[in-house]
């Protein structure tokens, strides 16, 4: 019972911190950490959990990812295509080096990592920065803003970085309109995200399941998971429109100094 509420909350956690730009992997490792949970099976738990914001995903650009099919947004696929490439060679050379379940278990690491988040969310609020380059639409992004974008949500794998936080950033200060950055980086986030799960059947299917628990409980956490994304992605394009991004780089900062002080204390396991 104790371990089904775990991933009960872990998926609460997973949803609201997802799409919001505080990362959800460094909750994850944070709250694994205070668990329990060991490093592996922070990453096995935390593949199944992105499963449920993937749905979310699917739901909210239904539209969009349905208007692949068409010719006029060609480019765009081409372009989702091209930025997926950095993160899909990242994530698998972290997986194979195995150096994924050393980081999915270092809290000073995830602290770091929060920091860097927040300078790049309070990068944002400058002007001078973001208008380097004459805003464009999600239909004219170029390769070398889709690439850009694509290498920053490489480096967001790190848990600690968020993904859609540094993604949506780097999109504003290369010159995408706000919310079409917000679209392309959660286009992008697709097929990192089924990349990601892929490698953890194939990991599975080689060395066993590694994650505790009964599948109907997991099952559970899936839809909560799935349920607050939803909700959490809304807000977020809400957030996004209105040029706020700047308010979550204050959390991000004391969090980590937070967890830089407890890791220091020898308070996670």
């Amino acid at each position: 019972m104790m371990l089904t509420l775990k991933y009960i909350l872990l998926a609460v956690l997973q949803g609201v911190t997802e799409f919001l730009p505080v990362s959800s992997s460094g909750h994850l490792v944070l709250f694994g950490a205070i668990a329990g949970f060991t490093g592996e099976e922070n990453v096995s738990l935390g593949i199944l959990l992105h499963a449920g914001s993937l749905f979310a995903i699917v739901a909210f650009y239904f539209q969009v990812l349905v208007g692949f099919f068409k010719r006029d947004q060609l480019k765009l696929l081409l372009m989702v295509i091209a930025g997926s490439v950095p993160a899909g060679i990242a994530g698998v050379a972290i997986k194979l080096s195995h150096l994924d379940e050393t980081l999915f278990g270092n809290p000073i690491a995830v602290a770091l990592a929060f920091w860097v988040t927040a300078t790049l969310l309070r990068m944002t609020s400058k002007p001078k920065l973001a208008a380097k380059c004459e805003p464009v639409e999600l239909k004219k992004i170029s390769l070398k803003q889709a690439l850009i974008v694509g290498f920053v949500q490489a480096f967001a794998i790190l848990p600690g970085i968020s993904r859609s936080g540094s993604t949506i950033a780097s999109g504003v200060l290369c010159g995408i309109k706000r919310e079409d950055a917000a679209t392309f980086s959660f286009l992008l986030a697709t097929p990192a995200i089924c990349g990601a799960i892929l490698l953890e059947i194939l990991k599975a299917y080689k060395g066993g399941i590694t994650v505790q628990g009964d599948w109907m409980a997991l099952a559970a956490a899936v839809v909560v998971s799935a349920a607050v994304s939803y909700i959490s992605l809304k807000f977020l394009v809400n957030i996004v429109k209105r040029g706020k991004l700047v308010w979550f780089s204050w959390y991000l900062y004391f969090a980590g100094a937070v967890v830089m002080l407890l890791a220091f204390k020898g308070f996670f396991r």
